[in-house]
C-alpha cells in the first residue's frame, strides 16, 4: 500500500520527534518482501491479519500491543518501534479504502499507481525535516516481531535507503490520479487517529 515515506511522514506528525526504532518500526512490516517467492499469505500474516484480505480492527491491534506490553515496559525502544508498527497497519488499512479505490477503475490501475506512488516518494522527501528521518532511519534498532526476523528488516532497510539514493527511481511526471496535497492530508488525519487510539489505550499521553 503507501510507500516509506507516507509512513515516516504520518510517524512525524504522530510524534513531533519520532525515534529511529519508531520510524523503523513503521516500515517493518513490509520487510517481508526481502524473502523469495512470498504469497499474500505471507504479508497477511507479518501484517497482524488473522484471515486474509481482512484488516484487524483498532481492537485487535490493541491486543496485539498488550501482548507485547511486558517487554515494551522493559525497553522503550522496543516500545517505540511497536508503535511504529502498529501505525503501519493502521495506515494501510485507511489507505486501502480511502486513497487507493480508483486504481481499481483503471485498465492499467497497477501500473499508474506504481508511477504515482514512486513520485510520491520523492516529493514527500522533498519537505522539510525528510531527510533526518532517513537520517535516523539509518540507526534505529529492530527487533524480531510480527513473524519478522531483525536481520529481515535492516536488510529492507537497507534496499530503501539505496532507492532514495538513486535520482533515476524518480519519475518525471506528477501523480496522475492523486496529489500531493491529498496524500499530505491523509498523512495529517490518520496520524491524529492514530494518536487517539494510542491515547485511549493509554500508550500515549
Amino acid at each position: 500500500m503507501p510507500w516509506p515515506m507516507v509512513h515516516f511522514a504520518v510517524a512525524s506528525r504522530l510524534v513531533a520527534n519520532p525515534s529511529p526504532e519508531f520510524l523503523l518500526g513503521s516500515i517493518a512490516p513490509d520487510s517481508i518482501h526481502v524473502r523469495n517467492n512470498i504469497t499474500r499469505a505471507d504479508k497477511a500474516k507479518t501484517h497482524l491479519m488473522i484471515e486474509e484480505h481482512v484488516f484487524v480492527t483498532d481492537e485487535q491491534l490493541m491486543d496485539y500491543v498488550e501482548l507485547n506490553r511486558q517487554q515494551a515496559m522493559q525497553d522503550k525502544r522496543f516500545m517505540d518501534y511497536l508503535c511504529g508498527y502498529i501505525a503501519h497497519i493502521y495506515t494501510d488499512r485507511v489507505w486501502t479504502f480511502n486513497i487507493y479505490p480508483p486504481y481499481e477503475t483503471l485498465p492499467e490501475g497497477r501500473k499508474f499507481y506504481t508511477q504515482d506512488v514512486t513520485k510520491l516518494e520523492f516529493l514527500i522527501l522533498q519537505q522539510d525535516g525528510a531527510n533526518e528521518w532517513l537520517d535516523k532511519l539509518k540507526v534505529g534498532r529492530a527487533f524480531d516481531l510480527g513473524g519478522l526476523r531483525q536481520h529481515e528488516v535492516y536488510q529492507y532497510r537497507e534496499e530503501k535507503l539505496q532507492f532514495f539514493k538513486t535520482p533515476e527511481h524518480e519519475p518525471i511526471e506528477d501523480p496522475s490520479v492523486i496529489s500531493l496535497s491529498l496524500v499530505n492530508k491523509f498523512i495529517t488525519n490518520t496520524a491524529n487517529e492514530i494518536r487517539e487510539l494510542y491515547q485511549q489505550s493509554g500508550i500515549m499521553k
